[in-house]
């Protein structure tokens, strides 16, 4: 009877032991099977993504210059590598194996691959190609590496790439970990733009992590090249104005196309070479770079604000011709080398005597314009330089620009205290000192608009984006109007143009064509003056006008002159060229 009931159990037992495992199974296998079934395909699946090429960049004339070259980078996927595979993969790329191994530890749950090292060469591939059976979790793969064939003579104008942030990953969900993006200049500019879509494309791996080929199942999806951008540059021109400003420590050149106000070269020196940093620059390279005393990476023609010196002259002369107050033949007390103001001495380069305002711009005649300030007033100046729009940014199409600055009585009650300055400070004003800031890009489209007799462009460097053939975006033209009285703008015009025939611009002449302009030296103490000149030509029916900075190297007529000289000649030397 008790081996009946004892039978019995165990049935019963046996029985809820095969109840229990059908349960488990239909738990896993029905209930659970979607879910082990993706676990199952993550484990044999890798999806990898492709790099899409950048867009490229134009000069005039379909010239690159900025473009994609094929590059070997390594790619680590932490889910499916270890410790030793990390020190061995250091110690063949020549990095910090502490560095990885705290990205290791901090990503090892990772299974998509992250770039660890880009732009390797060729004699480190093929060792890493020889051992990479041993390497799991390690791939090697070859994708478009931004390449700058001008190198620092475009590094400012161009702008670089550097690896997203992490504020960047949170606010963007189109970018990813081992993106790069634009930085500074057009590539920051046209960032949207030029970065395109990656692809994706998906291998079968075997348990060591091995790729076994493409995964038929899914179908790849192919990367999108970015969109072409098109600049007004002439790469011939910015390539002369970088060697012509490089012979100095510091110093910005820009051109201007009157026609439209296209940028035809904007330099800033000193340079920097812009392929080392967008190909992953090591962190103590990239801290030397950005803390170089001559901040290399400023760019000085729009970022970087100066005292205009006499460049300033014309439009404080413009300002007394249209208030009424002079006319051409207006002359003041004669230049005897200094002007006493109250208890202040200002001084003037040399002994001008007797001038009237044709001359007193040609020979650029502080005490005369000391004068003219006085008569004017500090309002009736600063309105008239807010008329062109001298506190305002140009708009050209670049970031990190900055506005000029000019001391209206707001602002000087701001910075010293309400009514604590004095009219002392509208001399140094009238002849571009003090207070007064321009860029050199503003100082340059102020210069459009007196050879245009008003009328200006709004500065860009964009002409047109393209997919292939196919134009996704034109460039029009923004033009603007300053009031100017035509009587008024030839006496300027005619005196810029006697600068340069006999004034203290003769350095900027150009055989066979008319140079209009002004030289400018700003005081920079305790170090030397800055150098200045600014000029347009023919000046008979203007075209295109140049203005160059040299930091800290004395006068404008003697450094800055024949810069902007050569320029011209370069530019109409190409025009010739093509229109042979």
């Amino acid at each position: 009877m008790n081996g009946s009931k004892t039978q019995k159990r165990l049935v019963t037992l046996i029985l809820l032991l095969f109840l229990i495992i059908i349960w488990r199974l239909f738990h896993l296998q029905v209930i659970l099977g979607a879910r082990y079934y993706r676990l199952s395909e993550l484990s044999r699946i890798r999806k990898i993504y492709t790099p899409a090429p950048r867009g490229r960049i134009f000069a005039r004339n379909n010239i690159v210059i900025a473009d994609s070259r094929p590059s070997f980078a390594l790619s680590i996927i932490p889910l499916e590598t270890d410790s030793q595979t990390i020190k061995t993969v250091a110690n063949y790329l020549d990095i910090d194996y502490l560095n990885i191994k705290e990205w290791f530890e901090n990503n090892a749950y990772l299974r998509t691959p992250i770039k660890i090292k880009r732009n390797i060469n060729l004699e480190t591939v093929l060792k890493i190609e020889e051992n990479l059976h041993t390497l799991p979790g390690v791939l090697l793969e070859v994708e478009p590496l931004r390449f700058y064939p001008y190198g620092p003579a475009t590094a400012h104008l161009i702008g670089y790439l550097s690896a997203v942030t992490k504020e960047e990953l949170k606010n963007d969900s189109f970018y990813k970990p081992w993106h790069f993006v634009g930085r500074a200049g057009i590539e920051g500019q046209y960032e949207k733009y030029l970065r395109g879509n990656e692809g994706i494309r998906y291998t079968e791996i075997d348990i060591l992590g091995r790729e076994l080929g493409p995964l038929k199942e899914k179908r790849e999806e192919p990367p999108v090249a970015g969109y072409d951008i098109y600049l007004s540059i002439d790469a011939e021109l910015q390539n002369l104005a970088y060697e012509l400003i490089s012979k100095y420590k510091k110093g910005a050149v820009v051109g201007i196309d009157l026609s439209d106000g296209s940028i035809i070269c904007l330099v800033s020196h000193p340079s920097f070479d812009p392929n080392l940093v967008s190909s992953g620059i090591s962190q103590k390279d990239w801290s030397n770079l950005v803390n170089n005393k001559f901040a290399p990476l400023l760019n000085r023609v729009i970022s970087c604000a100066y005292p205009p010196g006499s460049t300033i002259k014309p439009l404080i002369a413009l300002c007394g011709l249209q208030s009424g107050l002079i006319n051409q033949e207006t002359r003041f007390a004669s230049c005897l080398g200094a002007f006493t103001y109250g208890n202040r001495t200002y001084k003037c380069w040399t002994k001008h005597y007797s001038l009237n305002l044709t001359d007193a711009i040609v020979y650029s005649c502080n005490t005369y314009f000391y004068q003219l300030g006085l008569r004017l007033g500090l309002d009736r100046i600063t309105s008239y330089l807010n008329l062109w729009r001298v506190n305002k940014k140009t708009d050209i199409d670049l970031i990190n620009e900055r506005s000029g600055n000019i001391p209206t009585r707001e602002w000087l009650d701001s910075r010293y205290g309400k009514n604590c300055w004095t009219t002392g400070i509208i001399p140094n004003l009238a002849i571009g000192q003090g207070e007064i800031l321009v860029t050199p890009l503003q100082l340059a489209v102020i210069y459009s608009a007196i050879a245009n007799n008003g009328e200006y462009y709004t500065p860009h460097l964009l002409q047109s984006i393209k997919k292939g053939d196919k134009t996704i975006f034109q460039y029009q033209a923004k033009k603007n109007q300053i009031p100017i009285s035509a009587d008024d703008i030839k006496i300027i015009k005619k005196a810029l143009q006697g600068v340069v025939e006999f004034g203290t611009g003769t350095s900027a002449q150009v055989f066979g064509i008319t140079v209009a302009g002004k030289t400018g030296t700003a005081e920079n103490p305790p170090n030397l003056d800055h150098a200045w000149f600014v000029g347009y030509a023919p000046a008979e029916q203007p075209e295109v006008v140049f203005c160059a900075i040299v930091e800290n190297v004395g006068k404008g007529g003697a450094i800055a002159a024949p810069i902007v000289g050569k320029l011209i000649e370069k530019y109409f030397a190409i025009k010739q060229q093509l229109a042979n």
